[in-house]
């Protein structure tokens, strides 16, 4: 009876802390999803209308990615419209499954007894995850996120499992099916995520001495369900005479937009040096206290004062009531604002040597047949999983917020829990030491949750000099049909009007219209099509630049009436040209230099040069 009692109050603290976790990342979450609407966004709801008009992707226009995300969009639209408030919503629900899958993995680290910094940790993960500036709710990067933390967390179990001789096939095959979802939303993530499971699945195998039989039949349980749901994509896509064009645009054109295989692996190494030296002071800083702790005089007895409701309490109450204030007052919010953000570069380079010294730890374990990794072995796998997925991201060009969150969990649970070792002197003494280190813990989670937040309330969106207003400023509803309930800032508001109005009075219904070079949003807003070109985008890497020469013979033949440009700075060019093109010459900027003459040699008129924040955006109207 006891027992069971004991597992309610368990359970009941599990479901309690998942709802606080939820409660704050909605709040979060329901305030920023109608606020701002960045010129750079509705690349797949244009992407989604053309797949419903009938266009399928990689044989009647280029996308250099795989298809399940773009397909999603393309139902989800259908089903519910074109409404990019409906987009945002849906980017509510991702936000909530991120949560809820970091949670989840946070309870297989520490155990539900713990459940609480689990919450803590998940929030702040996601929080920072979210203070990404460069992306919206539902970009196919916070798509890809949700598939890579539920692999984790079913990897996790598998790894817990196996070496405890527990069954982990079913955690095994579910992992799999989700790997493969993953490989075929981006490719890279995908690819290297896949591989550091064989690896540790390979690793923990030998450590924890299992048959090679064993190790082979795990092995098929994760492999067999991923390639059979990358061969059933393949079949549909041989089914739509897609299949060529999908080899060659996420195999070669993905490679050659990003400058080659050898500078996707580690061109962002180099090109990033200087933020990682910048780093390295607060990485040292961080490895000093955390090592520090683990040399520390441990307490013989497991602490009284048990991470129980009370912290998750103490950690929620604050952050929900600061979040509203700072949501309300834009003076509390900016105050709330630090100066210095919790670098990404930072996080690598604290985890990933970590991360390397529990590696040799179990290496170490092989050879003198001990078990000292055991204790530290779900540290050992999510520390694992973020050096992959970190890696992963760079080969976009750097690291990001959005790719960190496993490193935030690892970081926040190595905290709490080294702060039960603390051991001085008497029990008592334990105790109070042991409370004061786990405050301080969750008052630097608390400023980390605060500073995540208010940094995207105060940058909502700033992408290679596309910047949006702060969340307080954006007070203007744009009043345009597919952008119902999204509020901008005034200035922001009357450019999107006046391009819409001014496109939509001129410009006949079907007749085309050209969006240079990331902003299909207006072919959205408009309602009117493109002039049949191959790449959407023209980004830098997004689209190859043979299929962008391509388009300017499209533009040749068939004039659109009316082409907008977004001037994007020449520090924009100039360094994709120089990560991406060794320096050379992109088809972006082949573009932009063809549309300067083209406009002029066509007789085209300049309606008007729109200016807020940093955009600038040019309207051309045949005459």
């Amino acid at each position: 009876m006891r027992v069971t009692e004991e597992k309610r109050c368990e359970d009941l603290k599990f479901y309690l802390c998942l709802l606080l976790a939820l409660g704050a990342a909605l709040l979060l979450a329901g305030a920023l999803h109608t606020r701002t609407l960045p010129f750079a966004e509705g690349w797949y709801t244009y992407y989604a209308r053309c797949i419903n008009e009938g266009a399928l992707p990689y044989r009647n226009f280029e996308y250099l990615y795989p298809p399940v995300y773009i397909y999603t969009v393309a139902f989800f639209t259908r089903v519910f419209g074109y409404e990019l408030i409906v987009l945002r919503r849906l980017g509510v629900l991702f936000f909530l499954l991120i949560t809820v899958g970091l949670y989840l993995v946070g309870v297989e680290v520490v155990g539900k007894r713990r459940c609480a910094v689990a919450a803590v940790a998940a929030v702040c993960g996601a929080f920072y995850l979210q203070s990404e500036v460069v992306q919206t709710f539902y970009d196919y990067v916070r798509f890809m996120d949700i598939f890579s933390i539920f692999s984790l967390y079913f990897l996790l179990k598998a790894a817990k499992a196996l070496v405890k001789g527990r069954p982990c096939r079913r955690d095994l095959l579910t992992c799999g099916v989700l790997l493969g979802v993953l490989l075929n939303i981006k490719q890279n993530t995908g690819l290297i995520f896949t591989a550091f499971a064989l690896i540790l699945l390979i690793y923990l195998c030998i450590w924890a001495k299992k048959p090679k039989t064993v190790l082979l039949f795990d092995l098929l349980w994760l492999l067999v369900p991923l390639v059979g749901f990358c061969l059933s994509v393949i079949a549909a896509l041989a089914a739509t005479g897609s299949l060529t064009g999908y080899f060659m645009m996420t195999g070669g054109a993905a490679a050659g937009a990003k400058g080659g295989l050898f500078a996707i692996l580690f061109g962002w190494l180099i090109n990033n040096g200087g933020a990682f030296l910048s780093a390295l002071p607060a990485a040292l800083l961080f490895l000093f206290l955390l090592i520090g702790g683990y040399w520390l005089p441990k307490s013989p007895s497991p602490p009284k004062n048990e991470q129980g409701l009370l912290a998750g309490i103490l950690f929620f109450l604050p952050l929900l009531l600061l979040l509203i204030i700072a949501l309300c007052s834009d003076t509390a919010g900016k105050a709330l604002a630090p100066r210095y953000y919790l670098s990404t570069y930072t996080v690598f380079l604290t985890v990933t040597p970590l991360f390397a010294v529990l590696g040799v730890l179990g290496i170490v374990d092989m050879a003198k047949n001990t078990q000292k990794l055991a204790p530290y072995l779900p540290f050992f796998v999510v520390s694992g999983a973020y050096v992959a997925l970190s890696f992963a991201c760079g080969n976009s060009g750097g690291l990001a917020e959005g790719q960190a969150p496993f490193g935030i969990l690892f970081l926040i649970l190595s905290a709490t829990t080294l702060a039960e070792r603390v051991f001085f002197g008497a029990q008592k003494a334990a105790d109070a030491c042991t409370v004061t280190v786990r405050g301080g813990v969750l008052l630097l989670a608390l400023l980390l949750a605060l500073h995540s937040a208010d940094k995207k309330l105060v940058f909502p969106y700033n992408w290679w000099g596309m910047n949006e207003s702060s969340f307080w400023e954006c007070t203007e509803p744009i009043g345009l049909p597919r952008a119902e309930g999204i509020a901008v800032s005034p200035a922001t508001a009357a450019v999107y009007r006046d391009i819409v109005n001014t496109v939509t009075r001129h410009v006949p219904p079907g007749e085309p219209i050209f969006c240079f070079p990331q902003i299909p949003i207006f072919y959205v807003l408009t309602d009117r099509p493109d002039p049949g070109i191959f790449t959407k985008v023209q980004w830098f890497d997004v689209a190859s630049d043979e299929a962008i020469r391509a388009d300017i013979e499209v533009l040749l033949k068939n004039p659109p009436r009316a082409i907008l440009i977004y001037h994007t700075s020449e520090y924009a060019y100039t360094s994709h040209e120089q990560a991406f093109r060794g320096g050379g010459v992109s088809g972006t900027r082949q573009m932009r230099d063809f549309l300067t003459a083209f406009v002029a040699k066509e007789g085209y008129r300049l309606h008007q040069t729109y200016k807020t924040m940093d955009n600038t955006l040019s309207l051309w109207l045949a005459t």
